[in-house]
């Protein structure tokens, strides 16, 4: 049976089973999103304003100040602090501190709006992930048992996504000109105390919620449906608890006068206080660090860590570039609440000045690969290979239908079309590496064929072997036997896909070589764009078009979009500085889920049927049936690109570290898991017991095993099977020119 929620079960769930407050819980508000209340406001207000002293859900409660009062004590028991610990704890300097009166009214203020339901208008998480549950729950949808790991997982998944979205909001809020003068509302505080964390103009908590509504509730929906299946108490309670002990555990100390440093190794994990404190310094050297809340790797990641390697002594406030602190810019609580208005509406007006006053420069290289950019196309291009694999071994003959979701949601599918679009890229980045038609044709067979013909012959071997020990683990239209003869023609032109030759066919069990006879027909198609002129360019794209047919042109577009990301990537970006960066680079991914999650996809098949018909759209179209589709994902793709390359332009070079070689050595066999997958997992779902323990790890750790493996045969070596090519080819022809001197990866 499909389990039904209303809104008011869940906010039933939330405010009653869990005993906390719908209105004011980090994760699960209340679900009015018009503010509406039975009480009146003033009465509301007071009760607020009342209860905030004994709310567990706001960090200066009594309950954490009594926390941190006893982890004061211990602190200054073992530093042997001199004079009293309440001098200690409450320096006259600080907590007399106009500053300070400031961070207490605007206290007032913000329980004023909460009690208005400004912020409860804009942060719905969980009516996103009822949403969901509600898509993705079918009426045969059987919600997996809740159980203490499930909770903890869930747990673990809502405050990881919340930290990232945090850092991200924080950091826009920095970063953006036009956000900026509302953040800084909460840096103009000249001293810090606990009370500093609600020295926050009320625009901001509103714009960080938006973002936190989307991806939170993306998070918290699939993690129920996967993970626990129901609302309850148990797992509405769960991320509640971790911000319990997160807030027990010392979170006052980061708005205080207190030092307190983790150590360098823990606070490229954790935030510290001190780091915390750091990020509200005007020097220089601290400014835009540190941004995370809980975790310090997003800003390990992104680079804007900041790690002290001693105490240092700190100046708070807001400063200009050079460091100099200004003269407070909000005095009063009407600065802090209007002026932020004004300078938001002068950056943006300026912004729209520059910009159409000035000539617009390219801010991108469309010649460089810059070392952060090349990470990210690895990190896609893994990502890619693995979704594949993950989507294939999903299959009811591989896993019993365990993850069907794998493929209702044809992740698979979608994959490849990023592959295409990442492969376009590359390509046009190492055609202008290469220079000439001769050296882009040595480059781009030797890649392939070092790959493409160990493959066939192993999976010739592969399906031999499985098919002679269980013959129902190769069934139709997984399977397609072909003479010896055929299947090598075929696999080594790469044309079984090329409709304009003959009828497409499948090698074996090796369905995934069909990608590879797209991406061989858009190689020979760019390189005759790119090194050949006239008639003989023209006759050339002619035959190729005939040759290959409708399935491989339809998916050109998308491929060709990444060669525009290469080529042309400076043209949205230019003279823009990092906000349109940062809106085309999330803002595409957005997009590109919140499509996911709609009937667009189907939509766009359906559209695809009704043009081509009578005729079957499968039949004309091959793999390329969801054309549209594709290219969609291609330009959201596209667009990530163009903003992530314009960023990664001013990240600095640095050793990679474990992460990023990680990254780097999957990518390196990305080609030899994406060609070897299928007919290795055939082969062990043909031999391997499926009675054995951990049958599905077996199967998903030894297919690994065989495609790395293979990869580092076949594949990481390429730039020795060319440098022995090219002494081959010396060798035998010492006066010629050496086409394969100059190759790139």
């Amino acid at each position: 049976m499909r389990r039904v929620v209303s809104f008011q079960a869940i906010e039933y769930v939330l405010a009653t089973k869990t005993g906390l407050n719908t209105a004011q819980m980090p994760f699960y508000p209340a679900l009015d999103p018009f503010g509406v209340r039975d009480m009146e406001t003033l009465q509301a207000f007071v009760a607020a304003a009342l209860d905030a002293p004994f709310d567990l859900n706001v960090r200066y409660s009594i309950f954490y100040i009594t926390c941190t009062i006893l982890i004061a004590f211990g602190i200054w028991k073992y530093r042997g602090s001199p004079g009293t610990f309440v001098s200690w704890l409450l320096p006259k300097e600080v907590y007399r501190h106009k500053s300070n009166l400031l961070d207490i009214k605007l206290f007032f203020a913000s329980r004023l709006f909460a009690v208005l339901g400004v912020f409860g208008a804009v942060f719905f998480p969980t009516t996103v992930a009822y949403g969901l549950l509600a898509q993705f729950g079918g009426p045969d949808y059987a919600p997996p048992p809740v159980t203490w790991a499930g909770i903890a997982i869930v747990t673990a998944i809502i405050v990881v996504v919340t930290d990232f979205c945090k850092y991200w909001a924080h950091r826009a809020h920095h970063e953006w000109r036009a956000l900026w003068p509302f953040h800084a509302v909460h840096h103009s505080a000249d001293v810090l105390t606990p009370l500093t964390v609600q020295r926050v103009h009320p625009l901001e908590p509103m714009i960080n919620s938006m973002l936190m509504t989307l991806f939170v509730g993306i998070a918290q929906g699939l993690a129920l449906y996967f993970l626990v299946g129901e609302l309850s108490m148990l797992t509405i309670g769960g991320a509640n608890a971790a911000y319990f002990l997160f807030n027990a555990l010392g979170a006052n100390f980061r708005h205080s006068h207190i030092w307190i440093s983790y150590g360098r190794a823990l606070e490229h994990i954790l935030i510290s206080p001190a780091q915390h404190q750091i990020h509200h310094s005007v020097a220089v050297k601290h400014h835009d660090k540190n941004y995370g809340s809980i975790f310090a790797i997003w800003d390990w990641m992104f680079g804007t860590l900041y790690i002290p390697d001693s105490y240092e002594d700190l100046t708070f406030g807001v400063s200009d570039a050079e460091g100099n602190r200004k003269e407070q810019p909000y005095p009063t609580l009407v600065a802090a609440l209007f002026k932020p208005f004004a300078e938001s509406f002068e950056a943006i007006t300026a912004k729209l000045h520059k910009a159409g006053a000035s000539e617009r420069t390219p801010l991108v290289d469309d010649t460089r690969m810059t070392q952060g950019f090349s990470l990210w196309l690895d990190t896609l291009r893994a990502g890619a290979a693995l979704t594949v694999l993950f989507g294939h071994m999903a299959h009811v003959r591989f896993t019993g239908g365990d993850y069907q979701f794998l493929r209702d949601w044809n992740v698979a599918s979608d994959a490849v079309a990023v592959f295409f679009v990442l492969s376009g890229v590359v390509i046009a980045y190492a055609a202008q590496r290469d220079g000439t038609l001769g050296r882009y044709a040595f480059n781009r067979v030797t890649r392939i064929m070092s790959v493409l013909i160990p493959a066939l012959l192993l999976t010739v071997v592969f399906d031999a072997v499985g098919t002679a020990t269980d013959l129902s683990a190769y069934p139709a239209p997984y399977y397609q036997e072909l003479s010896l003869g055929e299947f090598l023609w075929r696999g080594l032109t790469v044309t079984n896909l090329w409709t304009g030759t003959t009828d497409w066919v499948r090698l074996g069990t090796n369905g995934p070589i069909w990608s590879l006879s797209y991406e061989v027909a858009f190689y020979l198609i760019f390189g005759a764009v790119m090194f050949l002129n006239g008639a003989l360019r023209v006759a050339v794209l002619l035959t190729l078009v005939l040759l290959v047919g409708p399935p491989v042109l339809a998916l050109l577009p998308a491929w060709w979009i990444g060669v525009l990301v290469w080529r042309h990537a400076s043209a949205l970006v230019s003279d823009a500085g990092q906000t349109r960066s940062w809106v085309l680079a999330v803002g595409s991914i957005v997009a590109l889920v919140a499509m996911k999650m709609s009937a667009i996809p189907a939509d766009l098949e359906s559209l695809t049927a009704r043009l081509l018909a009578p005729n079957d759209h499968h039949a004309v179209l091959v793999y390329s049936n969801e054309v549209l589709w594709n290219t969609v994902i291609a330009v959201c793709l596209a667009l990530h690109l163009v903003g992530v390359r314009h960023l990664a332009a001013t990240w600095e070079n640095r050793p990679e570290r474990a992460l990023a070689k990680s990254i780097r050595w999957v990518a390196g066999g990305s080609f030899s898991l994406y060609l070897m997958h299928y007919p290795t997992l055939h082969l062990l779902d043909a031999t391997l017991p499926e009675t054995m323990p951990g049958y599905q790890l077996w199967l998903l750790g030894l297919t690994l095993a065989i495609c790395f493996g293979f990869a580092a045969l076949f594949e990481r070596p390429i730039r020795q099977y060319r440098a022995g090519l090219v002494k081959i080819w010396e060798r035998l022809a010492p006066h010629v020119p050496t086409i394969g001197r100059r190759t790139v990866p």
